[in-house]
């Protein structure tokens, strides 16, 4: 059989249908289990289903990044299982079909995949990765960014909640200082506080606060006077620019920002970031963009000789084998990356490591059911 287009059509359908469903299922499970992580600061937050809407719708393009591969896998496992139990795969290799004849359909939809996947991992994952920590500051109403109890310095700007109180006061004992000005020093008192949503055209980089039953004190450095100023209730604002930029990390750059912080590190101008994550960790984002996308095809070429091995157990065994092979490699690429970052070894060899042995244990595999050795 020169060309087996019908087969390879017949291959198509089916691993696309049940990766289909293997997507579906991997998309629930992960955004479920991501949500279940800010369900209490929505809860908190009074957020209502159009807010858990916007989270979900948030979380999931991220995401969507792990869900692909992994769906693509239990698909192929899943179809090829079923076709090796009803015997299907022994009449086409007794037609003259090959093994190696039967990957084209499946290269093909993880080639697919892995178009998919570079674009989410360059362009949507590390954006959805910013709106997400917009999202949950702004449903949480920042109780991840106010700490009670402690002072906090936002730039220019300090920030002391005594602690957190109940509906009708939701913070007690706030203080704000402002030292912007190097002659003047402002300080804001208030009883109670809450933090509302920010209406300044610099809304995204700051949180609003309505302040009741407090007072301003003024002081002048170099003339020696005070002023207090009272007031009943009062809308003040707190940049946060400085503080979200500080905290952003190489993984919440695009592909193309991080090319341009690694020609800033080589031109001799490093720019600034967290501690560990500094240039190792933004080489290691670069290789893990490149070699992240590969992981469909990857596992295809794995995946194909496992679904077509005689399958004992029941069909369920493709799911479980799905499970155990896309853990390892999990647990490869993560060790990998957390060696590059580390500095233990180069972030080319580090990252792109895991893809190796997938590869050569995917092209072993083949040879093994070609020979028919179970």
């Amino acid at each position: 059989m020169v060309a087996p287009r019908i087969l390879w059509r017949y291959i198509l359908r089916d691993v696309f249908f049940h990766s289909l469903l293997g997507l579906g299922l991997m998309s629930l499970l992960l955004v479920v289990q991501n949500v279940l992580r800010f369900i209490e600061d929505l809860l908190s937050a009074g957020a209502g289903w159009m807010g858990l809407v916007q989270l979900v719708a948030v979380i999931l393009p991220s995401y969507l990044a792990f869900a692909i591969p992994t769906a693509l896998l239990f698909g192929i496992l899943l179809a090829f299982g079923r076709m090796s139990a009803d015997g299907e795969i022994v009449a086409i290799r007794a037609s003259g079909v090959s093994v190696p004849r039967l990957l084209p359909p499946v290269l093909l939809l993880a080639a697919l995949a892995a178009l998919v996947t570079g674009h989410l991992v360059w362009e949507i994952e590390p954006r959805s990765h910013d709106r997400m920590k917009s999202l949950v500051r702004e449903f949480a109403k920042s109780v991840r960014i106010i700490k009670p109890g402690s002072f906090q310095e936002f730039g220019d700007h300090m920030l002391y909640v005594h602690e957190q109180g109940d509906e009708t006061c939701p913070l007690r004992g706030v203080l704000i200082g402002d030292f912007r000005d190097d002659e003047r020093s402002l300080f804001i008192s208030a009883k109670c506080g809450s933090v509302v949503e920010d209406t300044e055209p610099e809304g995204a980089g700051s949180i609003g606060f309505e302040l009741t039953e407090g007072s301003i004190h003024f002081s002048a450095v170099e003339k020696k006077r005070y002023r207090k100023i009272r007031f009943a209730r009062m809308h003040t604002t707190l940049d946060l620019s400085e503080f979200i930029h500080a905290h952003k990390r190489p993984r919440d750059f695009t592909f193309s920002e991080l090319l341009e912080l690694e020609r800033q590190f080589e031109a001799g101008d490093p720019p600034e970031l967290r501690g560990k994550t500094g240039r190792a960790g933004v080489q290691t984002q670069i290789h893990r963009r490149l070699a992240f996308p590969m992981a469909s095809v990857l596992l295809a070429i794995v995946a194909v000789p496992l679904g077509i091995r005689p399958l004992r157990s029941g069909r369920s065994a493709g799911a479980l084998t799905a499970i155990a092979v896309m853990g390892l490699y999990w647990l490869l690429f993560s060790a990998g990356q957390l060696a590059a970052e580390g500095r233990y070894a180069p972030a080319w060899l580090s990252v792109w490591s895991p893809n190796v042995v997938v590869l050569l244990a995917g092209f072993w595999l083949i040879r093994r059911t070609v020979r028919g050795e179970t």
